[in-house]
C-alpha cells in the first residue's frame, strides 16, 4: 500500500478547516469522500475542496471501502460512529473528547485491540517536539519521582458555549462552515462545556506526558448563566500518588493573550511547558538545566497533523502519539470530574467502570 484511503465523517467546522485540507494535500492519502447527516454540508465541503463522493449516512461511506476514517461530529455521536467503523474493520481517528463516558471509551479501546486496528484521538499538542521532549524527560525519571502536575488552560470559547459561533467567524475564518449553534451549548450533544470542549486538551497532554492515570478527582465548576460549564477547577490524584491541579476558563476574548501550560514537578527537578508561548525548560536539583528552542508560530498548534498521523499509522509508519488508551483516561477523568461537581465529593475513577453511582 502506497496510499491510505481515508473518509471524513462530519463536514462541520474542524473537518472543513483542518482535516479535509490536510488530507487533500498529503501525498500519502487518498481522500475517498465525506459524510454528514446534513447532505447540504457534505456537498458544500465537496464543492469547496473538489471531492467526488458525498454520503448522508456514515455507514455508506464505510461500505465504500476505506482504510480509515476521521470522525469529527458532535460529541454525543462519537461513540456510535467510531464503534461502527471499528466493527467494519476500519482504522479510526475520533475527535476529542473521545466519548462522553468512560465505559464507551474503554469499549472502543477493546474493540480496536481485538480487531487489530489503530485508534487515535484528535489531540494536537502531542505532535510538537516540545511535547515529545517533555514526555521523554518526565518518563525517563530525570526529574525523579513525579510529585505534582500543575496546569492552567485559558481559552476563548464562551460564544460557542452560548450557541453563538458566528461571533468567532472573523477570528477563525470558517472557510466552509462554522459549528452548529447547538454543537457546544446543548448538553445533549456536547456533554459538558469547558471540560469536554477544552480541558480535554491539556489533560490529554498531562496524562500522555506522564504516562499516568487519574484515580481520584474532585472538581468545582461554574456555569453562570450558561447551560454548560464555563469555569472549571480540578484537583486529582494520579496512580503513583502524585497530586494534580487543573484550572480552566473559556471566558477569554480573541484579542487576549492566553495562559496554557504545565509544571511537572518531581523529587529531582521540574519541567515547565508553556503550550501557548511555545517554551520548554527543565531544571534539576543538581543545578543543571535544559532549555529547548522555542516553537515557531507554525509549530505551536499543528492542527493538520492528527489526520496525517492516522495515514502514517495505516501505512505502517510512525508512532501513535494520541492513542485510544490515553484518550480513554481523559474521558474517565472528566466523567469523574463532572460527577464530583454535582455531588460535592471526590470521585474514585474506578467507581465509573461498572456504571456505579459515585
Amino acid at each position: 500500500m502506497t496510499k491510505a484511503r481515508i473518509g471524513v465523517i462530519g463536514a462541520g467546522w474542524w473537518a472543513t478547516q483542518f482535516h479535509i485540507p490536510s488530507l487533500k494535500t498529503y501525498e500519502k492519502a487518498d481522500l475517498a469522500g465525506v459524510a454528514d447527516v446534513k447532505p447540504e454540508k457534505a456537498r458544500a465541503a465537496a464543492d469547496y475542496y473538489d471531492l467526488q463522493n458525498t454520503y448522508d449516512d456514515h455507514r455508506d461511506l464505510l461500505a465504500a471501502g476505506v482504510d480509515g476514517v476521521v470522525i469529527a461530529v458532535q460529541h454525543a455521536y462519537h461513540y456510535q460512529i467510531a464503534r461502527d467503523a471499528l466493527d467494519a474493520g476500519v482504522h479510526v481517528l475520533v475527535e476529542k473528547p473521545m466519548t462522553l463516558t468512560a465505559a464507551d471509551a474503554w469499549d472502543l479501546v477493546e474493540r480496536a485491540k481485538s480487531n487489530g486496528l489503530h485508534l487515535m484521538v484528535g489531540y494536537t499538542y502531542q505532535f510538537t517536539r516540545h511535547a515529545q521532549a517533555a514526555r521523554e524527560i518526565v518518563r525517563s525519571g530525570k526529574i525523579g519521582e513525579l510529585q505534582l502536575v500543575s496546569g492552567i488552560y485559558t481559552s476563548w470559547v464562551e460564544s460557542y458555549l452560548r450557541g453563538r459561533p458566528q461571533d468567532y467567524a472573523e477570528a477563525f475564518g470558517f472557510p466552509v462552515t462554522g459549528p452548529e449553534p447547538d454543537s457546544y451549548s446543548d448538553p445533549k450533544r456536547a456533554g459538558g462545556g469547558q471540560g469536554h470542549l477544552q480541558v480535554t486538551h491539556p489533560m490529554g497532554m498531562a496524562l500522555w506526558v506522564t504516562g499516568r492515570r487519574a484515580v481520584e478527582v474532585f472538581a468545582l465548576m461554574q456555569s453562570y448563566d450558561l447551560a454548560v460549564d464555563l469555569v472549571d477547577s480540578f484537583s486529582y490524584r494520579l496512580d503513583n500518588g502524585a497530586i494534580g491541579a487543573m484550572a480552566s476558563t473559556g471566558a477569554m476574548r480573541p484579542n487576549q493573550r492566553l495562559d496554557q501550560g504545565f509544571v511537572y514537578a518531581g523529587s529531582g527537578g521540574f519541567v515547565r511547558q508553556d503550550l501557548a508561548g511555545g517554551r520548554l525548560e527543565a531544571q534539576y536539583n543538581d543545578g543543571t538545566s535544559e532549555r529547548f528552542t522555542d516553537l515557531s508560530e507554525d509549530e505551536l498548534y499543528p492542527a493538520h497533523m492528527p489526520s496525517r498521523g492516522l495515514v502514517d499509522l495505516i501505512l505502517g509508519e510512525g508512532e501513535n502519539l494520541a492513542p485510544g488508551e490515553a484518550g480513554a483516561r481523559v474521558v474517565e477523568f472528566l466523567e469523574a470530574g463532572y460527577r464530583s461537581s454535582i455531588s460535592g465529593r471526590p470521585i474514585k475513577v474506578d467507581s465509573l467502570a461498572g456504571g456505579c453511582s459515585p
